[in-house]
């Protein structure tokens, strides 16, 4: 008889994959997102790429700021239009 081990990792099968804890605040992507669409000259119609260029952005490289290390809002200046 052969001997049947168990193994003690959970199923990988029904797992839900379950996003980073790091993923920006609605409110900061927003807020990023009006600020590209300033700088664009205010376009009609685009606001879903900018919202996603918004959270490509702060995904990548989220804000630090001395209030979001104290758990509040992180705070994102204007941004530069381009350069000239």
């Amino acid at each position: 008889m052969s001997a049947t081990t168990k193994s003690n990792a959970p199923a990988k099968m029904n797992r839900i994959p379950t996003p980073p804890a790091s993923l920006p605040s609605h409110a900061a992507i927003a807020l990023c997102a009006q600020g590209i669409w300033e700088a664009e000259g205010r376009p009609e119609g685009r606001a879903l790429e900018h919202w996603l260029l918004a959270e490509a952005q702060l995904t990548e490289h989220p804000p630090i700021t001395a209030g979001s290390q104290r758990g509040e809002q992180p705070r994102r200046s204007k941004q530069a239009g381009p350069l000239r």
